[in-house]
């Protein structure tokens, strides 16, 4: 990976992996733009959070961790200093911000890939081995002619001497005996050069197949448990293929469950019916396996058929129900994952339920006139954030009830950090295990962080969550807990958007857009788009005075030398959670156009798992 440091020390990240677990002098890091004048050490400081840092010296440009660095799976803070000898000790010249680093899992026996990706990687590996010792065996060969073609050259000219042919006829065949074993040879030395070649690209495939691990990891045991449910439901259908009564029972229930389905649909659908293409092809299966069994089992499989296609007729209004049907529709075909993509503008989506990778398509600009003045949302960093928003540091003492500030003394422990939050909206504090809080003290603040209110419940008891709902013009939250309850049981708290849920740890991810695409003509300002995916940046507008003047001419500028490949690309990503473009004026939470890929397991959005 590479730090780049700007002259203002600002941290500019090409990628936030530091590297995986248990690794040891596998993945240099280098530092640009470090040095100052003045200085002659420069060190990074890697902070654990609980009460480890370690300090390393980067002086020299360039340090690679070791297995004692990247000792769990885990977000660290970071931070770069720039020292000066002074007498017997380093004093400080300069450092930068604190920025984050990613430690992934180990990539070993505890991480498994998905069949599929692991497969591949090793029917790679497993081809090219197999090539590499055809090369080695066609240039064993190959030497062996040449060696061969040489000794009967030199048969050959023995003979020569000893024949009746002429002398020239012997020259003759010795000339050609001689090119058979230059060509054979040549044929061995790029036999040679190819297996050499091949051994270069096994060795890359490997490396890949080691990445490909690491990335799929997460969902092989998924993979594992669709194939178990699988094989599961083929023992079924096999065992109600060997018993007319378990079909009649089979085609009975279904005819059941569908009915039930109807009556959920209808009850959510407000209006309107359109034939539905899939269901009418599923209505006409139906039909097809209903015309193949005896005549008791036809009336039934009939009214399956009949009904399914009049689920199919209504129009469905909830944008989840809508996903649900789709999904287990498709799940119906044989599909088990499913690309979906979000267009909406906004500064925080939610990632869909089922999502499992996202990648970042397009980020465009978004203009509005704040205080009689232009502002422009150059997005500085995407934020792939867990649903769990509780990321806190404690502070003893409390928050004062009228002011919102915090308060001396020894009475309770209070959250420092202003969570950031949406108006108007619902949200659940989540404990885990069998943790009962009282006197749980909220406090809100507008987008300026400025106390506006509270939401208390003295005296009470929270067991195991409470709800509460924000104001309409609160930004940003604060907590009061009892005394000992949020040193003793921080790890245990979950703030999660909606009125349910269930603890999960607390993540977050940084993803700093690099400097040298901020730095570009127009960057931010609405309709100007980058493209992350086709790698160009369109220039539409330009801000002339108080007023954005349409460009005559778009300029779109290839943007690929200024990113890595897999920049936004296949993020892992929580259902429940959130992606946040964030600017350097992100107090107003000002909404920006983009558009997201996600990757989507259709059994968890179609509630089979």
């Amino acid at each position: 990976m590479t730090i780049t440091l700007n002259t203002d020390y600002d941290v500019t990240l090409n990628t936030a992996l530091l590297g995986y677990v248990g690794e040891t002098n596998a993945r240099p890091v280098s530092v640009e733009g470090m040095e100052i004048d003045g200085a002659d050490r420069y060190v990074m400081t890697i902070d654990y959070g609980d009460g480890v840092t370690y300090e390393v010296d980067i002086t020299g440009g360039q340090w690679t961790p070791t297995a004692d660095i990247l000792r769990s799976a885990q977000t660290v803070s970071c931070q770069i200093a720039a020292k000066k000898l002074s007498g017997n000790e380093y004093i400080l010249v300069k450092k930068s911000r604190i920025f984050r680093l990613r430690i992934g899992a180990a990539i070993g026996d505890t991480a498994i890939p998905s069949p599929s990706v692991a497969a591949d990687a090793l029917d790679r590996i497993d081809a090219i081995g197999r090539q590499v010792r055809a090369d080695m065996q066609t240039a064993v060969t190959a030497a062996e002619t040449a060696t061969t073609a040489a000794n009967n050259a030199t048969k050959s000219a023995t003979a020569a001497e000893k024949s009746a042919d002429t002398a020239g006829q012997a020259a003759k065949r010795a000339e050609t005996a001689q090119a058979s074993a230059e060509t054979s040879a040549t044929q061995a030395d790029t036999a040679r050069q190819g297996a050499e070649t091949a051994r270069a690209e096994a060795v890359t495939s490997q490396n890949n197949a080691k990445i490909s691990a690491a990335q799929a990891s997460a969902s092989a045991q998924q993979t594992t448990a669709d194939k178990t449910i699988t094989a599961g439901y083929a023992k079924t259908a096999k065992t109600c293929a060997d018993s007319t009564t378990a079909d009649k029972q089979a085609v009975q229930t279904l005819a059941e469950q569908v009915t039930a389905d109807k009556a959920t649909v209808a009850e959510n659908a407000a209006k309107g019916a359109e034939d539905r293409t899939a269901a009418e092809t599923a209505a006409q299966k139906a039909q097809s396996i209903a015309d193949s069994l005896p005549d008791d089992y036809v009336t039934a499989v009939g009214k399956i058929a009949e009904n399914t296609a009049e689920i199919g007729r209504v129009k469905l209004t909830d944008k989840e129900l809508q996903r649900r049907v789709d999904a287990l529709f498709d799940i119906g075909q044989g599909v088990t994952h499913k690309f979906e993509t979000d267009t909406d503008t906004a500064h925080q989506k939610t990632v869909p339920t089922g999502a499992k990778l996202m990648s970042v398509k397009s980020i465009g600009g978004h203009s509005e006139v704040i205080d009689g003045e232009i502002v422009s949302a150059g997005v500085t960093e995407v934020v792939e954030q867990g649903k769990n928003l509780w990321d806190e540091v404690w502070g003893i003492g409390s928050i004062n009830s009228s002011s919102g500030n915090d308060e001396g003394g020894t009475a309770s422990i209070y959250s420092k950090n202003y969570i950031p939050i949406i108006p108007n909206s619902t949200y659940i504090f989540v404990f885990a295990g069998s943790i009962e809080f009282e006197n749980v003290k909220t406090r809100f603040y507008d987008h300026n962080k400025k106390y506006i209110g509270f939401n208390d419940n003295d005296g009470q008891t929270v067991y195991p969550n409470r709800t509460f709902i924000t104001p309409s013009n609160a930004f940003y939250v604060r907590f009061t807990l009892p005394p000992g309850y949020g040193v003793v049981y921080k790890n245990d708290i979950a703030l999660i958007a909606g009125s349910s849920g269930s603890y999960t740890p607390y993540h977050s991810n940084v993803y700093q857009i690099p400097e040298a695409i901020r730095n570009l003509p127009g960057y931010g300002i609405e309709g100007n788009v980058t493209d992350y995916e086709a790698k160009t940046y369109t220039q539409n507008n330009a801000v002339e005075g108080a007023e954005i003047k349409a460009l005559e001419t778009p300029i779109v500028t290839d943007i690929s030398p200024l990113i890595p490949d897999d920049f936004l690309r296949n993020i892992e990503v929580e259902a429940g959670g959130s992606i946040t473009f964030k600017n350097s004026n992100d107090n107003y939470h000002i909404p920006v156009p983009s558009e997201e890929e996600y990757i989507v397991k259709l059994s968890e959005v179609g509630g089979t798992t």
